[in-house]
Protein backbone atom coordinates (compact mmCIF):
# COMPACT_ATOMS: atom_id res chain seq x y z
CA UNK A 1 0.00 0.00 0.00
CA UNK A 2 2.56 2.47 0.68
CA UNK A 3 4.64 1.25 -2.63
CA UNK A 4 1.65 2.14 -4.35
CA UNK A 5 0.92 5.89 -2.68
CA UNK A 6 4.60 6.56 -3.25
CA UNK A 7 4.61 5.59 -6.80
CA UNK A 8 1.46 8.07 -7.26
CA UNK A 9 3.09 10.60 -5.55
CA UNK A 10 6.60 10.12 -7.84
CA UNK A 11 3.62 10.21 -11.29
CA UNK A 12 1.67 13.44 -9.57
CA UNK A 13 5.45 14.70 -9.36
CA UNK A 14 6.37 14.35 -12.80
CA UNK A 15 2.86 15.82 -13.94
CA UNK A 16 4.00 19.24 -12.11
CA UNK A 17 7.60 19.37 -13.55
CA UNK A 18 8.40 19.43 -16.92
CA UNK A 19 11.43 21.29 -18.61
CA UNK A 20 12.04 20.33 -21.86
CA UNK A 21 15.28 22.75 -21.71
CA UNK A 22 17.11 19.60 -19.91
CA UNK A 23 16.89 18.43 -23.59
CA UNK A 24 20.42 20.99 -23.55
CA UNK A 25 21.50 20.15 -20.32
CA UNK A 26 24.70 18.17 -21.42
CA UNK A 27 25.33 21.12 -23.94
CA UNK A 28 25.23 24.26 -21.82
CA UNK A 29 27.08 22.16 -19.67
CA UNK A 30 30.09 21.61 -22.14
CA UNK A 31 29.91 25.50 -22.58
CA UNK A 32 30.14 26.19 -19.12
CA UNK A 33 32.98 24.56 -19.28
CA UNK A 34 34.47 25.22 -22.33
CA UNK A 35 34.04 29.30 -21.99
CA UNK A 36 30.88 29.87 -24.31
CA UNK A 37 28.66 30.84 -21.04
CA UNK A 38 29.23 31.90 -18.12
CA UNK A 39 28.11 29.64 -15.31
CA UNK A 40 25.86 31.04 -12.51
CA UNK A 41 27.35 32.24 -9.22
CA UNK A 42 30.79 32.59 -10.96
CA UNK A 43 32.77 35.57 -10.65
CA UNK A 44 33.41 37.39 -14.17
CA UNK A 45 37.32 37.81 -13.86
CA UNK A 46 37.50 34.01 -12.86
CA UNK A 47 35.56 33.16 -15.85
CA UNK A 48 37.86 34.97 -18.29
CA UNK A 49 40.75 33.85 -17.05
CA UNK A 50 39.06 30.66 -17.41
CA UNK A 51 37.70 30.65 -21.06
CA UNK A 52 40.85 32.54 -22.38
CA UNK A 53 43.59 30.34 -20.93
CA UNK A 54 41.59 27.32 -22.43
CA UNK A 55 40.70 28.83 -25.61
CA UNK A 56 43.63 29.97 -26.81
CA UNK A 57 45.87 26.42 -25.50
CA UNK A 58 43.07 24.03 -27.17
CA UNK A 59 40.79 26.49 -29.77
CA UNK A 60 43.39 28.58 -31.88
CA UNK A 61 47.06 26.61 -30.68
CA UNK A 62 45.52 22.97 -31.58
CA UNK A 63 44.73 23.67 -35.05
CA UNK A 64 47.58 25.92 -35.83
CA UNK A 65 49.48 22.20 -35.08
CA UNK A 66 47.64 20.78 -36.91
CA UNK A 67 47.32 23.08 -40.13
CA UNK A 68 51.73 23.81 -40.09
CA UNK A 69 52.18 20.20 -40.49
CA UNK A 70 49.64 19.61 -43.27
CA UNK A 71 51.63 22.43 -44.88
CA UNK A 72 55.36 20.79 -44.23
CA UNK A 73 53.51 17.46 -45.67
CA UNK A 74 55.84 16.06 -48.37
CA UNK A 75 53.49 13.04 -49.87
CA UNK A 76 50.55 12.44 -50.78
CA UNK A 77 49.18 9.89 -48.46
CA UNK A 78 50.23 11.91 -45.38
CA UNK A 79 48.58 14.84 -46.99
CA UNK A 80 45.38 12.92 -47.20
CA UNK A 81 45.73 11.63 -43.61
CA UNK A 82 46.56 15.21 -42.29
CA UNK A 83 43.74 16.75 -44.38
CA UNK A 84 41.56 14.90 -43.14
CA UNK A 85 42.19 15.72 -39.19
CA UNK A 86 42.88 19.45 -40.05
CA UNK A 87 39.29 19.85 -42.19
CA UNK A 88 37.56 17.96 -39.54
CA UNK A 89 39.12 20.22 -36.82
CA UNK A 90 39.08 23.49 -38.44
CA UNK A 91 35.29 22.76 -38.89
CA UNK A 92 34.35 21.81 -35.37
CA UNK A 93 35.66 25.24 -34.09
CA UNK A 94 34.08 27.14 -36.56
CA UNK A 95 30.89 26.01 -35.09
CA UNK A 96 32.24 26.36 -31.62
CA UNK A 97 32.49 30.43 -32.79
CA UNK A 98 29.12 30.43 -34.08
CA UNK A 99 27.89 29.27 -30.68
CA UNK A 100 29.38 32.43 -29.24
CA UNK A 101 27.99 34.24 -31.82
CA UNK A 102 24.87 32.81 -31.29
CA UNK A 103 24.75 32.89 -27.50
CA UNK A 104 21.94 35.28 -27.40
CA UNK A 105 19.52 33.58 -29.46
CA UNK A 106 20.11 30.34 -27.23
CA UNK A 107 18.46 32.84 -24.08
CA UNK A 108 16.12 33.50 -26.56
CA UNK A 109 15.41 29.80 -26.84
CA UNK A 110 15.40 29.21 -23.26
CA UNK A 111 12.66 31.68 -22.53
CA UNK A 112 10.20 30.63 -25.35
CA UNK A 113 10.34 26.93 -24.09
CA UNK A 114 9.29 27.85 -20.74
CA UNK A 115 6.35 29.37 -22.22
CA UNK A 116 5.35 26.48 -24.04
CA UNK A 117 6.25 24.29 -21.08
CA UNK A 118 3.99 26.39 -19.01
CA UNK A 119 1.13 25.55 -21.41
CA UNK A 120 1.88 22.37 -21.55
CA UNK A 121 1.51 22.29 -17.61
CA UNK A 122 -1.73 24.27 -17.40
CA UNK A 123 -3.20 21.63 -20.11
CA UNK A 124 -2.00 18.34 -18.28
CA UNK A 125 -3.07 16.25 -21.15
CA UNK A 126 -1.25 12.76 -20.34
CA UNK A 127 -0.42 12.74 -24.26
CA UNK A 128 1.21 15.95 -24.31
CA UNK A 129 3.54 15.51 -21.50
CA UNK A 130 4.34 12.06 -22.95
CA UNK A 131 5.47 13.11 -26.29
CA UNK A 132 7.68 16.00 -24.86
CA UNK A 133 9.76 14.05 -22.50
CA UNK A 134 10.11 11.85 -25.16
CA UNK A 135 11.79 14.45 -26.91
CA UNK A 136 13.97 15.11 -24.09
CA UNK A 137 14.54 11.73 -23.52
CA UNK A 138 15.88 11.43 -27.80
CA UNK A 139 17.89 14.66 -27.71
CA UNK A 140 19.86 13.45 -24.56
CA UNK A 141 20.54 10.01 -26.22
CA UNK A 142 21.38 11.94 -29.49
CA UNK A 143 24.15 13.62 -27.47
CA UNK A 144 25.09 10.34 -25.72
CA UNK A 145 25.22 8.51 -29.32
CA UNK A 146 28.07 11.01 -30.59
CA UNK A 147 30.11 11.25 -26.91
CA UNK A 148 30.65 7.06 -28.04
CA UNK A 149 31.63 8.09 -31.48
CA UNK A 150 34.31 10.77 -29.71
CA UNK A 151 35.46 8.42 -27.78
CA UNK A 152 36.34 5.17 -29.98
CA UNK A 153 37.83 7.91 -32.15
CA UNK A 154 40.15 9.23 -28.52
CA UNK A 155 41.00 5.87 -27.90
CA UNK A 156 42.04 4.58 -31.48
CA UNK A 157 44.14 7.55 -31.41
CA UNK A 158 46.17 6.57 -27.76
CA UNK A 159 46.18 2.99 -29.23
CA UNK A 160 48.01 3.91 -32.67
CA UNK A 161 50.39 5.39 -30.76
CA UNK A 162 50.66 2.82 -27.93
CA UNK A 163 51.33 -0.10 -30.62
CA UNK A 164 53.12 1.88 -32.44
CA UNK A 165 57.10 0.46 -33.35
CA UNK A 166 58.78 3.97 -33.42
CA UNK A 167 57.48 7.06 -31.32
CA UNK A 168 54.43 9.10 -33.33
CA UNK A 169 51.84 11.79 -31.73
CA UNK A 170 48.50 11.17 -31.10
CA UNK A 171 47.87 13.46 -34.78
CA UNK A 172 49.91 14.50 -37.44
CA UNK A 173 51.31 18.13 -35.68
CA UNK A 174 54.37 20.43 -36.17
CA UNK A 175 56.18 21.70 -32.71
CA UNK A 176 59.35 23.58 -32.62
CA UNK A 177 61.05 21.17 -30.56
CA UNK A 178 62.51 17.86 -31.88
CA UNK A 179 60.79 15.18 -29.77
CA UNK A 180 62.11 12.30 -31.86
CA UNK A 181 65.61 12.73 -29.90
CA UNK A 182 64.06 14.41 -26.41
CA UNK A 183 62.01 12.47 -24.06
CA UNK A 184 60.90 14.69 -22.11
CA UNK A 185 59.58 16.99 -25.02
CA UNK A 186 57.92 13.68 -26.46
CA UNK A 187 56.02 12.96 -23.15
CA UNK A 188 54.83 16.61 -22.89
CA UNK A 189 53.69 16.99 -26.37
CA UNK A 190 51.87 13.98 -25.83
CA UNK A 191 50.02 14.87 -22.55
CA UNK A 192 49.37 18.20 -24.59
CA UNK A 193 47.90 16.46 -28.10
CA UNK A 194 46.07 14.36 -25.17
CA UNK A 195 44.42 17.23 -23.27
CA UNK A 196 43.60 18.91 -26.39
CA UNK A 197 42.54 16.15 -27.89
CA UNK A 198 40.18 15.36 -25.15
CA UNK A 199 38.55 18.95 -24.76
CA UNK A 200 38.63 18.85 -28.68
CA UNK A 201 36.28 15.85 -28.15
CA UNK A 202 34.07 17.59 -25.77
CA UNK A 203 33.83 20.67 -27.37
CA UNK A 204 32.90 18.22 -30.73
CA UNK A 205 30.18 16.27 -29.08
CA UNK A 206 28.25 19.39 -27.68
CA UNK A 207 28.42 21.31 -31.16
CA UNK A 208 27.78 18.02 -33.29
CA UNK A 209 24.56 16.97 -31.48
CA UNK A 210 23.08 20.68 -30.03
CA UNK A 211 21.46 20.81 -34.10
CA UNK A 212 19.52 17.24 -33.72
CA UNK A 213 18.57 18.48 -29.78
CA UNK A 214 17.41 21.61 -30.59
CA UNK A 215 15.19 20.06 -33.78
CA UNK A 216 13.93 17.37 -31.47
CA UNK A 217 12.88 19.62 -28.59
CA UNK A 218 10.93 21.76 -31.43
CA UNK A 219 9.37 18.76 -33.26
CA UNK A 220 8.10 17.92 -29.38
CA UNK A 221 6.40 21.31 -28.96
CA UNK A 222 4.61 20.71 -32.48
CA UNK A 223 3.19 16.69 -31.99
CA UNK A 224 2.18 18.46 -28.46
CA UNK A 225 0.18 20.90 -30.00
CA UNK A 226 -1.09 19.07 -32.84
CA UNK A 227 -2.78 16.73 -30.26
CA UNK A 228 -4.37 19.56 -28.55
CA UNK A 229 -5.57 21.05 -31.55
CA UNK A 230 -7.05 17.66 -32.42
CA UNK A 231 -9.41 17.89 -29.75
CA UNK A 232 -10.35 21.31 -30.25
CA UNK A 233 -14.64 20.74 -30.32
CA UNK A 234 -14.78 16.96 -29.94
CA UNK A 235 -16.83 16.39 -26.37
CA UNK A 236 -14.40 17.44 -23.06
CA UNK A 237 -16.68 19.59 -21.71
CA UNK A 238 -19.96 17.43 -21.61
CA UNK A 239 -21.79 20.66 -19.95
CA UNK A 240 -21.04 23.19 -22.44
CA UNK A 241 -23.30 23.57 -25.83
CA UNK A 242 -21.13 23.51 -28.77
CA UNK A 243 -20.47 27.09 -29.29
CA UNK A 244 -19.16 27.21 -25.90
CA UNK A 245 -16.75 30.21 -25.31
CA UNK A 246 -14.24 27.59 -23.72
CA UNK A 247 -13.64 26.11 -26.94
CA UNK A 248 -13.35 29.23 -28.84
CA UNK A 249 -10.82 30.18 -25.87
CA UNK A 250 -9.12 27.50 -26.25
CA UNK A 251 -8.32 27.95 -29.95
CA UNK A 252 -6.88 30.84 -29.11
CA UNK A 253 -4.97 29.58 -26.75
CA UNK A 254 -3.15 26.99 -29.24
CA UNK A 255 -2.98 30.08 -31.62
CA UNK A 256 -0.72 31.76 -29.05
CA UNK A 257 1.14 28.55 -28.89
CA UNK A 258 1.42 28.09 -32.76
CA UNK A 259 3.36 31.97 -32.70
CA UNK A 260 5.83 30.61 -30.37
CA UNK A 261 6.35 27.43 -31.94
CA UNK A 262 6.90 29.91 -35.18
CA UNK A 263 9.68 32.32 -33.54
CA UNK A 264 11.07 29.15 -32.26
CA UNK A 265 11.66 27.90 -35.20
CA UNK A 266 13.08 31.40 -36.53
CA UNK A 267 15.42 31.58 -33.46
CA UNK A 268 16.80 27.85 -34.31
CA UNK A 269 16.62 28.28 -37.66
CA UNK A 270 19.30 31.15 -36.94
CA UNK A 271 21.56 29.25 -34.48
CA UNK A 272 21.26 26.39 -37.22
CA UNK A 273 22.21 27.61 -40.26
CA UNK A 274 25.52 28.47 -40.34
CA UNK A 275 26.50 25.24 -38.00
CA UNK A 276 24.63 22.97 -40.87
CA UNK A 277 26.10 24.94 -43.72
CA UNK A 278 29.95 24.29 -42.32
CA UNK A 279 28.89 20.84 -41.46
CA UNK A 280 27.67 20.04 -45.02
CA UNK A 281 31.19 21.51 -46.30
CA UNK A 282 33.06 19.01 -44.09
CA UNK A 283 31.20 15.71 -44.81
CA UNK A 284 31.86 16.49 -48.10
CA UNK A 285 35.48 17.11 -48.02
CA UNK A 286 36.11 14.72 -45.36
CA UNK A 287 34.61 12.21 -47.27
CA UNK A 288 36.85 12.79 -50.64
CA UNK A 289 39.79 13.20 -48.78
CA UNK A 290 39.22 10.09 -46.84
CA UNK A 291 38.23 7.72 -50.04
CA UNK A 292 42.03 9.27 -51.63
CA UNK A 293 43.48 8.22 -48.26
CA UNK A 294 42.37 4.50 -48.79
CA UNK A 295 43.66 4.58 -52.22
CA UNK A 296 46.87 5.10 -51.19
CA UNK A 297 47.01 3.49 -47.61
CA UNK A 298 45.51 0.35 -49.14
CA UNK A 299 48.91 0.23 -50.72
CA UNK A 300 51.23 0.43 -47.67
CA UNK A 301 48.80 -1.68 -45.16
CA UNK A 302 48.69 0.85 -42.82
CA UNK A 303 45.96 -0.94 -41.03
CA UNK A 304 46.04 1.61 -37.75
CA UNK A 305 45.53 4.63 -40.72
CA UNK A 306 42.57 2.47 -42.47
CA UNK A 307 40.68 2.19 -39.33
CA UNK A 308 41.00 5.66 -37.80
CA UNK A 309 39.83 7.13 -41.51
CA UNK A 310 36.96 4.98 -41.22
CA UNK A 311 36.11 6.50 -38.12
CA UNK A 312 36.21 9.73 -39.57
CA UNK A 313 34.04 8.69 -42.43
CA UNK A 314 31.80 7.21 -40.25
CA UNK A 315 31.72 10.04 -37.98
CA UNK A 316 31.18 12.97 -40.20
CA UNK A 317 28.36 10.92 -42.60
CA UNK A 318 26.85 10.00 -39.69
CA UNK A 319 26.82 13.57 -37.97
CA UNK A 320 24.70 14.73 -41.22
CA UNK A 321 22.32 11.92 -41.05
CA UNK A 322 21.46 12.32 -37.63
CA UNK A 323 21.34 16.14 -38.41
CA UNK A 324 18.81 15.62 -41.56
CA UNK A 325 16.90 12.79 -40.22
CA UNK A 326 15.73 15.05 -37.62
CA UNK A 327 15.44 18.02 -39.57
CA UNK A 328 13.07 15.87 -41.79
CA UNK A 329 10.92 14.90 -39.01
CA UNK A 330 10.16 18.33 -38.04
CA UNK A 331 9.48 18.94 -41.49
CA UNK A 332 6.65 16.13 -41.86
CA UNK A 333 5.41 17.49 -37.97
CA UNK A 334 4.43 20.51 -39.22
CA UNK A 335 2.46 19.29 -41.77
CA UNK A 336 1.09 16.86 -39.26
CA UNK A 337 0.07 20.16 -36.83
CA UNK A 338 -1.78 22.17 -40.54
CA UNK A 339 -3.44 18.83 -40.58
CA UNK A 340 -4.27 18.98 -37.33
CA UNK A 341 -6.23 22.13 -37.37
CA UNK A 342 -8.30 20.94 -40.70
CA UNK A 343 -9.43 17.85 -38.27
CA UNK A 344 -10.43 19.71 -35.03
CA UNK A 345 -14.30 20.04 -35.06
CA UNK A 346 -14.56 23.35 -36.39
CA UNK A 347 -18.43 22.47 -38.06
CA UNK A 348 -20.13 22.70 -34.95
CA UNK A 349 -18.49 25.62 -34.14
CA UNK A 350 -19.69 29.82 -33.76
CA UNK A 351 -18.70 31.70 -36.57
CA UNK A 352 -15.98 33.83 -34.62
CA UNK A 353 -14.26 30.03 -34.22
CA UNK A 354 -14.26 29.55 -37.91
CA UNK A 355 -13.12 33.01 -38.83
CA UNK A 356 -9.80 32.62 -36.57
CA UNK A 357 -9.65 29.04 -37.95
CA UNK A 358 -9.18 30.22 -40.84
CA UNK A 359 -6.72 32.93 -40.28
CA UNK A 360 -4.27 30.39 -38.97
CA UNK A 361 -4.75 28.29 -41.26
CA UNK A 362 -3.79 30.67 -43.80
CA UNK A 363 -0.72 31.38 -41.69
CA UNK A 364 0.44 27.58 -41.14
CA UNK A 365 0.09 26.22 -45.23
CA UNK A 366 4.18 27.41 -45.40
CA UNK A 367 6.09 23.93 -44.11
CA UNK A 368 8.36 24.82 -41.31
CA UNK A 369 12.10 23.69 -42.36
CA UNK A 370 15.45 24.52 -41.24
CA UNK A 371 17.72 25.67 -44.48
CA UNK A 372 21.53 25.51 -43.96
CA UNK A 373 23.05 28.83 -45.17
CA UNK A 374 19.41 29.86 -46.13
CA UNK A 375 19.42 27.68 -48.91
CA UNK A 376 20.21 23.78 -48.69
CA UNK A 377 17.02 21.64 -46.78
CA UNK A 378 17.99 20.15 -43.72
CA UNK A 379 15.96 16.93 -45.03
CA UNK A 380 16.70 13.07 -46.04
CA UNK A 381 16.90 14.04 -49.43
CA UNK A 382 19.78 16.46 -48.99
CA UNK A 383 21.44 13.27 -47.16
CA UNK A 384 20.82 11.48 -50.05
CA UNK A 385 22.30 13.88 -52.47
CA UNK A 386 25.72 14.69 -50.34
CA UNK A 387 26.01 10.61 -50.17
CA UNK A 388 25.39 10.28 -54.02
CA UNK A 389 28.06 13.25 -54.59
CA UNK A 390 30.50 11.61 -52.35
CA UNK A 391 29.83 8.27 -54.22
CA UNK A 392 30.77 10.69 -57.71
CA UNK A 393 33.82 11.51 -56.46
CA UNK A 394 34.79 8.19 -55.46
CA UNK A 395 34.14 6.75 -58.64
CA UNK A 396 36.35 9.72 -60.11
CA UNK A 397 39.08 9.06 -57.95
CA UNK A 398 39.41 5.49 -58.36
CA UNK A 399 39.65 5.98 -62.28
CA UNK A 400 42.41 8.16 -62.47
CA UNK A 401 43.77 6.09 -59.58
Amino acid sequence: MAAQQLRKFELDREQRVLDTHEALSYHWRVWELTGLIRPSGRSRSRYLLQAISLNVLVTLLFPLTLLARLILTRNLQELCENLTITITDIAANFKFINVFLVRRQLDRIRELLQVLDRRALSVQHPEELDALRQAVSTARRSFRIFAGIFVVGTLLSCIRVAIAKERRLLYPAWFAVDWLSSDLAYVCICCYQLFGLIVQAIQDCANDSYPPAYLCVLTGHMRALELRVRRLGYPGHPECPPWCRIVQLELHDCIEDFIHISQLHASIQQILSIACLAQFICTATVQCTVAMHFLYVTDSHDLSAMMLSSVFFLAVTLEVFIICYFGDRMRSQSEQLCDAFYACNWLDQSPQFRRLLVFTLMRSQRTFCIYAGGYIAVTLETFEQVIRSTYSAFTLLLRAK
